[in-house]
């Protein structure tokens, strides 16, 4: 070749290779090779990444080999150092307590420690230095207890505790330290190695510090027990600074154990349980025994307790369940370790190929899934954008109920952080929903999602706890073949909040409309009822469901004065009812039933935002049953003043027969005064029958004398005369004799007034018994056994029309009657669970029949007759608490005079007090009579609360006029003992005062009785 030719080519060279580079470059990345290109080059990756894997897995193998050599030699090291001390401590237990268990504790010590050494040995065979210092460790161990230990065991040594210097230099002995000095190098060379070889990262495993942690606190543990024997048996101080480091140190193990073991319940319930124990060692063992060494007190009764020898064995046998538990986690760790790592080779294996696969078919895909990436991303901006800024919440729900994803308004509708709840049940944020029922339940996903395409009220509930209202409406979608549901939310607890307003308005004004008293009716424009409130419906006879819609005057039909009404249309006057209803003012309303009400009524209108008439109002009320309150109410306190001036006359008129002998003349002055006031006192039971009404105060009773006596007494002196029937064999009853006495009374005095110019009055009596329902013979009477009463006059007779009516109060046909007496009986018999019938006819006279409830199979109690002081005299303290001031001095100088120690107050509060001052003075009042109503309104009935409070076995009687009180009828269920009633006697006053003390005594005098006994 030329020269110049040589000279060109090389010149050309280097303009050739960057040609070259580049043509290959280009064909690599066409479009046909660059499959080829791109797995060629994952395949290489693959190949590094696998290589790099397999030596960090065998380097991992064998970091784990060295780890676990480590662990066991550690372990076994500890266990030999706690067994040498427990030897120390079984040694020192024994010349404490000279007890001969240690020494079989001693040798199964022994023997285990001798097993380790030889594991230890076996272990260590790779590395002779080692294991040459291990078996002089052994030799040192072995040769202390046969020399030292086994003889004091045996007896063949003898020391004594108060002389021998030497004691504590043999207890405290060097060469065991020097043994354990050896086993503690080890542990540390060990450390270091694993230290060197696996790093310390590595070497920080959890189950290889609390392996490491476990036998320190074993051995502090029996450091601590040790060193307080040596204590006890030299009093040397030495031991008990020991002792203290030992505390420390199990204090300082087991925090550091708790730390490690925080995760898991088991491990640190063991520890808490190893703390107690120790701890209920230290305060119940380990800390009087020393205080007693130290004090220099005998402390043999204190060691030969084996509660501590218990507690420190339970200790022992909780380190050693922990151990093993731990032992085992972490050999199943490590074989979890080994075949995760086998399997993860095999996957990360299985995985390079599947990837070098994927990425070589889905490198020439890469620009096509970026140009649809960039697409779907600005589709996901503008969708966002729009869940992100609509002020409902929303909330993406997967099948299974778990949080997807939540927008912002949904986050702060419930109160959490971005993405909190995301993979949260959706359950959490709404725990309850209304049902179809509109009833709150929990809620089941199930179950809810079938209620999808719907709006559904629930509960919802953040973060903190704080419900409330929401509605939500459920959607359901399919993405990617993946079922989702959508939840649109809102709060609604603004309107729920309305609602309630709403709602508590409309309850207040129903509640305002029935617990008024007056009628009243609401009405539109065209006279149609709307509501009408429950005083309407009783006066009406119409239902508020039957009178809704209806016209007014059909519902409110009353009947019209016409001459009032005449003198009202004269007056240039006209209320505000005449000019809206055209209604006067009073007028007489016809219920349903045909009853007739005169009330009074007031009519207004009911105006709307724009001041027209939209309705009426009609108030109303019946006038007859205010006046019957109004006088019932002053009936009724005619008739107590009376009853309390009625019980100083007829108490102090008792008095005086009491005093006076039977043979004086006056004893017949003073009984007919008794009987005029017996009189009165059944004239002012009348008023209180008719003001009160009220439970009877019962009491088996036979009519027959009952019955004879009223009717002689009410006819004696007029122009009639009786005839009286009575079956022999009369059933008892169980009534108020003195109110079926005033029911006949009223009867009889209602027949004479019929016969004017006198008659004969036929009263019969005979038991009777009402069948059932088909057999019955009387209605309106149940089945069972009766006393039948029938008194029938010869008289005038009663009308029909007025027939329906005789029973009502203040109606009468006599000129000068109050229409009470009727009225007054037939509520009587009612409260016995009686009945009483009336039959007529005009000219030819009434019959009126009255049914008692029978009691026949109970006999009647005997009556006690007094026959003077003698028989009512007693003892004891009383206590008089009534406002009348002649009651007062009245009872206090009947007891008095019958042998009663007797106070009195004028108040409840006063009687309290009273009663408190003597009851802590040891003066306790033997009996208290409480007058039911008292003045500054606390009652009888209050006070004894305030009394049971002082005295639980208090002893208190009631007394009040007003007989008909649920108190006086049922005493002794609120507490009283029993009850007297005003006008009473003085005989009545003495016998249940001395009734009411003496059962009070009988109660007392079993209980001292057992209790000297026992």
């Amino acid at each position: 070749m030329p020269q110049s030719d040589r000279e060109s080519s090389v010149e050309n060279v280097p303009m050739l290779i960057p040609g070259v580079l580049r043509r290959t470059l280009a064909k690599l990345v066409s479009s046909a090779h660059l499959v080829l290109s791109g797995t060629t080059a994952s395949i290489l990756v693959i190949i590094f990444l696998g290589s790099l894997f397999v030596f960090v897995a065998l380097r991992n193998h064998r970091r784990d080999e060295i780890r676990a050599r480590t662990v066991q030699l550690t372990r076994l090291s500890s266990l030999i150092e706690s067994d040498i001390s427990e030897l120390e401590n079984y040694h020192r237990g024994f010349l404490l307590t000279h007890r001969s268990q240690y020494f079989g504790l001693f040798q199964e010590r022994r023997s285990a420690m001798k097993k380790r050494l030889e594991e230890l040995n076996v272990r260590l065979l790779d590395n002779p230095i080692q294991r040459k210092r291990v078996i002089k460790a052994q030799d040192i161990v072995l040769r202390w207890a046969d020399q030292v230990a086994q003889p004091a065991f045996l007896g063949q040594s003898s020391l004594n505790m108060a002389s021998d210097i030497s004691f504590a230099l043999k207890l405290s002995n060097a060469s065991l330290d020097q043994a354990r000095w050896i086993l503690q190098s080890l542990k540390d060379e060990e450390q270091i190695l694993l230290s060197q070889r696996v790093g310390e990262q590595e070497m920080a495993t959890q189950s290889t510090q609390i392996l490491d942690s476990l036998p320190k606190l074993e051995r502090a543990v029996i450091e601590m027990n040790k060193e307080k024997r040596g204590f006890l048996l030299t009093n040397d101080n030495g031991f008990l600074e020991t002792y203290h480091r030992s505390v420390e140190n199990f204090y300082r193990y087991h925090a550091y154990l708790t730390i490690l073991a925080g995760d898991a319940p088991r491990r640190t319930q063991l520890l808490n349980d190893i703390r107690s124990n120790l701890e209920r060692w230290l305060s119940s063992c380990a800390l009087p025994e020393i205080n007693s060494k130290q004090q220099g007190r005998d402390i043999n009764a204190i060691i030969d307790n084996d509660q501590g020898e218990q507690l420190i064995n339970k200790i022992q046998r909780a380190i050693a369940e922990f151990q093993r538990n731990e032992l085992a986690s972490y050999d199943a760790g490590s074989i979890a370790a080994v075949r995760h790592r086998i399997w993860s080779t095999i996957g990360l294996l299985t995985l390079v190929l599947v990837v070098a696969l994927l990425i070589s078919s889905n490198t020439y895909s890469l620009a096509l899934v970026r140009r649809n990436l960039s697409k779907l991303g600005a589709a996901e901006i503008r969708m966002r954008a729009i869940i992100e800024n609509i002020l409902d919440g929303m909330i993406i729900i997967d099948r299974a109920g778990t949080i997807t994803l939540m927008n912002p308004a949904a986050e702060k509708l419930f109160g959490c952080n971005k993405h909190e709840m995301l993979n949260q049940a959706f359950l959490t944020l709404v725990p309850q929903a209304y049902n179809t029922e509109a009833d709150l339940q929990l809620v089941d996903w199930g179950e809810f999602t079938k209620r999808t395409g719907t709006t559904v009220l629930a509960v919802g509930r953040t973060r903190k706890y704080v419900t409330f209202p929401i509605e939500i409406s459920l959607a359901k979608m399919t993405v990617d073949q993946s079922i989702l549901y959508v939840a649109m939310i809102r709060d609604v607890t603004e309107r729920k909040r309305f609602e309630r307003e709403i709602a508590a308005e409309k309850e207040n004004l129903a509640v305002t409309l029935r617990s008024i008293g007056d009628g009243v009716i609401t009405t539109d424009v065209q006279g149609k009822i709307i509501m009408i409130n429950q005083a309407a419906e009783t006066l009406t006879g119409w239902t508020a469901e039957e009178a809704k819609g209806q016209p007014l005057k059909s519902v409110f039909k009353i009947s019209i004065d016409l001459a009032a009404q005449t003198r009202a249309q004269r007056s240039t006057y006209r209320n505000e009812a005449y000019s809206l209803l055209k209604l006067p003012s009073n007028a007489t309303l016809v219920s349903r039933d045909g009853t007739e009400h005169l009330i009074e009524q007031v009519v207004s209108p009911i105006r709307d935002r724009r001041n027209e008439v939209a309705g009426v109002v009609l108030v109303f009320r019946d006038i007859i049953e205010r006046e019957h309150k109004q006088l019932g109410l002053l009936a009724g306190g005619i008739a107590h003043d009376f009853n309390n001036l009625l019980t100083a006359i007829m108490g102090n008129i008792s008095l005086a027969s009491l005093l006076i002998p039977a043979t004086d003349e006056m004893t017949t002055r003073l009984a007919d005064a008794k009987n005029a006031s017996m009189r009165a006192r059944d004239l002012a039971q009348q008023l209180l029958t008719f003001a009160r009404g009220g439970a009877p105060i019962k009491k088996t009773t036979s009519l027959t004398r009952l019955v004879q006596d009223t009717v002689s007494f009410c006819l004696r002196g007029s122009q009639s005369r009786s005839e009286c029937d009575l079956e022999d064999k009369l059933w008892p009853t169980e009534i108020d004799p003195g109110q079926i006495s005033q029911v006949i009374a009223n009867l009889v005095v209602n027949a004479e007034q019929a016969m004017p110019t006198g008659g004969t009055l036929h009263v019969t009596c005979e038991n009777f018994r009402q069948g059932s329902a088909e057999k019955a013979t009387v209605q309106d009477l149940p089945p069972g056994e009766f006393v039948m009463i029938t008194i029938r006059d010869e008289g005038v007779g009663i009308s029909e029309q007025n027939l329906k009516r005789i029973f009502d109060p203040y109606f009468t046909t006599k000129p000068k009657g109050n229409g009470l007496g009727l009225a007054t009986a037939y509520s009587i018999v009612k409260h016995h669970k009686g009945l009483i019938t009336v039959e007529s006819e005009v000219n030819k006279g009434s019959a009126f029949t009255i049914y008692l409830p029978a009691a026949a199979h109970v006999a009647i109690p005997e009556e006690t007759r007094f026959a003077g002081a003698k028989e009512l005299s007693g003892t004891g303290r009383v206590l008089i608490v009534d406002d009348e001031e002649a009651i007062r001095t009245l009872v206090e100088f009947t007891l008095t005079h019958l042998g009663y120690e007797v106070c009195s107050a004028a108040s409840a509060l006063e009687g309290i007090e009273l009663y408190r001052q003597r009851l802590e003075a040891g003066e306790r009042f033997d009996c208290v009579i409480l007058d039911l109503t008292l003045p500054g309104g606390m009652g009888g009935r209050d006070a004894l609360k305030l009394l049971l409070e002082s005295d639980p076995s208090v002893n208190a009687i009631v007394s009040s006029g007003y007989a008909m009180d649920a108190t006086m009828s049922h005493y002794q269920d609120f507490g009283f003992r029993g009850v007297i009633t005003k006008p009473y006697e003085a005989a009545e006053l003495g016998h249940t005062v001395r009734e009411v003390i003496e059962s009070g005594r009988i109660k007392v005098v079993p209980d001292l009785d057992l209790r000297a006994v026992g």
